[in-house]
């Protein structure tokens, strides 16, 4: 089941932890690793070449299905503090996936406990 045009762990790990890397290599992993459907892999790809665009992309594809973890750490990468809506949106499509822990943990997210603005 493995792809060949993919690396094992321990590659992906020791390449990764290089501190002299080419960004275009980088990137390249990234877009294989998506390509794959294995995004959080190609997360750490996009990260370590600082792909701005290619993980603003992703932020959104992740955002449209629910992924709560995967949002949350692109969010986090990027800089950004996702809105409630936004988190309501994260809630609403991992909902409609079946997602129901990861739902309620956006809605969370979306309404910490103890905030007052929307009482």
């Amino acid at each position: 089941m493995a792809d060949k045009k993919l690396m094992g762990c321990m590659e992906k790990r020791d390449l990764l932890n290089q501190s002299a890397v080419s960004v275009e290599s980088m990137r390249t992993w990234g877009e294989r690793y998506e390509e794959a459907g294995l995004l959080s892999d190609a997360v750490d790809f996009y990260e370590k070449a600082k792909a701005t665009s290619a993980l603003e992309r992703l932020r959104e594809n992740v955002l449209r299905e629910g992924d709560f973890f995967l949002f949350g750490r692109v969010s986090r990468i990027l800089g950004l503090d996702p809105t409630p809506q936004e988190w309501m949106e994260v809630a609403r499509q991992a909902g409609e996936a079946g997602k129901q822990a990861f739902a309620a943990q956006a809605l969370l997210k979306a309404n910490p406990p103890g905030d007052s603005k929307g009482k």
